[in-house]
């Protein structure tokens, strides 16, 4: 790796090159990200269509998704952190 970042801060082209292609890859990745919220959104929104539709609690309903997405979130974040507890474990 620092065989890697030696070669590239000797050669400023392919340095700023390398920042370069980074910076797409980051926005691609945002811009995939903020097609998976508008998505999810819209989810959000024909689920309440529904529920009203069927004569349903629409308050409940929001508060049960809200549970469930905080239950999810809760649930990825435990996996990440104990993902990167095992990466930052020392080996043997």
């Amino acid at each position: 790796m620092e065989k890697a970042v030696d070669y590239l801060v000797q050669h400023p082209v392919l340095f700023v090159i390398a920042v370069i292609i980074s910076f797409m890859i980051l926005l691609s990745l945002f811009k995939n990200v903020m097609k998976l919220v508008l998505a999810a959104g819209a989810v959000f929104v024909l689920y309440i269509a529904y529920v009203y539709l069927t004569g349903g609690g629409i308050h409940e309903a929001v508060q049960h998704f809200e549970q469930m997405v905080a239950t999810v979130f809760h649930f990825i974040t435990d996996i990440f952190k104990s993902l990167f507890g095992f990466l930052k474990s020392p080996k043997k």
